[in-house]
C-alpha cells in the first residue's frame, strides 16, 4: 500500500474508532507519518510509520499507548516492570521522555510603556523532561493493515491491564495502575 493510501485509510479508521486524532508529523511530500489519538477521553496513544533506513532497513508501523508517568518510580519498581516485558505478546514496555506540563505553561504577558526599556531574558533552558511508560507493538509496514488498528489497540490495552493491574500477582505491591 502506498503511504498516501495508508494515511487516508488510517485516518478513516481512526475517525470511526477514536474520540479524536491528529496528524503530528508529515513526510517531505506532506503525507502523514505519525498520528496521536485519544480513545474515550482517557486513553492516548500514537501510530506511526518509521523508515528505519539506518537500522533494520525495513519500513515499520508502530502502535503505542501512553500508560503512566514513571519519573519518580524506584529502581526496584522499574526492574519489576521491565521483567514483565517477557510476558507480553507481540508488544513491549518502553520509556520515552516528554516535557513536563509545568514547563509548557506560558508566562504572563509583559506590558511596556512607550520609551521604557525591556530586558529580554534568555529563556534557553530546556523544558523539564519526565519519563512516560508506554506499551507498543511494531511490525513490518507490509504486514500491517489499517483495518487492524482497533485490534492492535485492544490487544495493547488488554495486555497492559492484565500485567499492570493484576492484584493476584505475588508481587502485588509492585504492580502499577494505568493512568
Amino acid at each position: 500500500m502506498e503511504p498516501a493510501d495508508f494515511a487516508v485509510k488510517i485516518e478513516e479508521i481512526m475517525a470511526e474508532v477514536t474520540s479524536g486524532y491528529e496528524c503530528v508529523m508529515l513526510d517531505e511530500n506532506d503525507i502523514g507519518m505519525l498520528w496521536t489519538f485519544v480513545i474515550e477521553d482517557s486513553i492516548s496513544g500514537y501510530i506511526g510509520i518509521e523508515e528505519n533506513d539506518e537500522g533494520l532497513n525495513v519500513k515499520t508501523v508502530s502502535v503505542g499507548l501512553h500508560l503512566k508517568d514513571i519519573t519518580d518510580v524506584s529502581k526496584e519498581e522499574l526492574m519489576a516492570l521491565f521483567e514483565l516485558n517477557g510476558e507480553l505478546i507481540n508488544a513491549n514496555f518502553s520509556v520515552v521522555k516528554y516535557p513536563s506540563s509545568d514547563s509548557n505553561k506560558s508566562k504572563e504577558p509583559v506590558f511596556i510603556e512607550e520609551g521604557e526599556d525591556f530586558d529580554y531574558e534568555d529563556d534557553d533552558t530546556p523544558p523539564e523532561l519526565r519519563d512516560l511508560l508506554i506499551i507498543q507493538s511494531r511490525l513490518p509496514y507490509e504486514a500491517f493493515l489499517p483495518e487492524d488498528f482497533e485490534a492492535f489497540v485492544n490487544n495493547l490495552m488488554f495486555q497492559a491491564d492484565m500485567l499492570l493491574n493484576n492484584p493476584d500477582e505475588d508481587s502485588s505491591d509492585e504492580t502499577m495502575e494505568i493512568i
